[in-house]
């Protein structure tokens, strides 16, 4: 029986070239992928609108996992008794409210929300260019910002918002101030979906490159690492990760070609 592969992906720097965002040096690597029958799922920071331009981009209709696995949707075009959407997190309003009313203001004075900063210094902080900036801040579940106070005020203000039933999660550009939601529980989420109508041997592949894709490479049955010079395997307490040798979006192709070699 051949077994069922879904491979969980973060994009920026993993599968999106860090600069440029771009994929196309793999994109037929990626369709051939796809005609295999393997299941790319995207597990990202990225917003519900940011992502469906990714598709577009690939002319496919992936499902796909939004900011940090606080919802996942289109689940149903895998199979039509699967989901359209399952919601994980309470709203970014609700969230919001949360953290004015419990956090110090002394943290509080210190986080630099992206959306109030003026539009040059966002394009310079998200990497993006104008046109991307609206879709990359419209967001339903997460808050993205910059903390300016010091290492150990940064630490004080992650148990803080632990300790509040929230969540920081720090990523390649941004902190996103989120509910307590992860990239391994959506990932778990779709599995438990996946198991409900298949009798198939079930293998997941996580692909990340960075701080918040740390619990889906735990929680993968192959954890793969792409390569990032700021976020090397020593930093991370993963026994049987593969890391690629060359940084997205090749390096991603890389260590799926190594999964997939490991899965035979």
């Amino acid at each position: 029986m051949t077994p069922k592969i879904i491979i969980f992906t973060d994009l920026d720097a993993t599968l999106l070239d860090r600069d440029t965002f771009k994929f196309d040096k793999i994109l037929s690597y990626l369709k051939e992928l796809i005609l295999k029958d393997i299941c790319i799922i995207p597990n990202s920071s990225k917003t519900r609108q940011e992502i469906e331009v990714f598709n577009k981009e690939l002319d496919e209709n992936l499902s796909f996992v939004v900011e940090n696995g606080a919802a996942i949707y289109n689940l149903n075009l895998i199979n039509s008794s699967f989901p359209e959407k399952i919601s994980l997190s309470r709203e970014h309003d609700e969230i919001l409210k949360v953290f004015d009313g419990k956090i110090s203001s002394k943290f509080k004075s210190k986080c630099k929300f992206i959306k109030n900063l003026d539009i040059k210094k966002q394009m310079a902080v998200l990497g993006l260019p104008k046109e991307k900036i609206k879709a990359s801040l419209n967001r339903e579940y997460s808050i993205p910002l910059l903390f300016e106070g010091s290492k150990s005020d940064k630490i004080d203000l992650f148990k803080s918002v632990n300790d509040i039933g929230l969540s920081l999660q720090e990523g390649g550009r941004v902190i996103n101030l989120s509910d307590k939601v992860s990239k391994s529980q959506a990932m778990k989420n779709v599995v438990k979906v996946f198991k409900k109508i298949t009798k198939e041997k079930l293998f997941t592949i996580g692909i990340g490159d960075n701080y918040n894709d740390l619990d889906m490479l735990k929680n993968s049955d192959i954890p793969c690492l792409v390569f990032n010079d700021k976020f090397t395997l020593e930093k991370i307490n993963i026994n049987n990760c593969l890391v690629s040798k060359k940084p997205a979006p090749e390096g991603w192709e890389e260590v799926v070609k190594l999964a997939l070699e490991k899965i035979k």
